[in-house]
């Protein structure tokens, strides 16, 4: 199924590039649907990179991700309370978030978009559970959401661009390509551990519990 869905939002991302606004907000739909079904959106990510270039891409992936985290948080909160309170009856990880959102909302929501230590659409989902305003979520998601937005876009403009280009360029075209892929992974790498790091210090319980 995970193959399945890669090739239709790569299929998806082809007719986007030609369908101006429409294709704008296509985009969005289709990276809230891979959040409410809890399906990744990297290649959607990446692909409005190569489409739209780094700050239409980056502009257009973190609305898409605030748009996509929306829906799980009013889902939790509004739609399937119940459902997900018993999903999370037994998460030692989502009491300790939880408890700790209460006190420090801003921080937990932007370090826990930051930092893997579960699916954002799961975080979504859980916060939807807690007692954390919206506005705050939303505006936090946001913040967090969009280093990542960012890497991936630019990846994406990366790659959309040797494409264009062509296969007949010069070693030092491609050896260009490929420097700046590594030192988007390494940066995208680093901010994603020291926002592990940051969490772990403030929310053990969140990074060490049990799932």
């Amino acid at each position: 199924m995970l193959e399945q869905w890669t090739e239709w939002m790569r299929q998806s991302m082809a007719w986007i590039e030609q369908t101006g606004p429409v294709g704008w907000v296509w985009f969005v739909v289709l990276y809230t649907l891979s959040c409410v079904l809890f399906l990744p959106g990297s290649v959607l990510s990446v692909g409005a990179g190569a489409v739209y270039g780094f700050w239409g891409g980056t502009a257009l992936v973190s609305l898409a991700s605030v748009a996509g985290a929306l829906a799980n948080f009013v889902s939790a909160r509004f739609l399937l309370r119940g459902l997900m309170e018993r999903r999370f009856a037994g998460s030692k990880k989502f009491q300790a978030l939880n408890h700790v959102a209460v006190k420090d909302a801003w921080r937990m929501v932007i370090l826990t978009r930051l930092s893997p230590i579960l699916p954002h659409s799961l975080v979504s989902c859980a916060f939807g559970l807690s007692r954390i305003r919206s506005w705050r979520f939303l505006l936090a998601s946001w913040i967090g959401f969009f280093p990542i937005s960012a890497a991936y876009s630019y990846s994406g403009s990366v790659l959309g661009k040797a494409t264009k280009a062509g296969l007949h360029q010069g070693s030092w075209a491609w050896a260009v390509y490929a420097l700046e892929i590594g030192l988007t992974i390494a940066v995208t790498w680093w901010i994603t551990h020291a926002a592990h790091r940051a969490l772990k210090s403030v929310a053990p319980d969140v990074v060490d519990g049990d799932k």
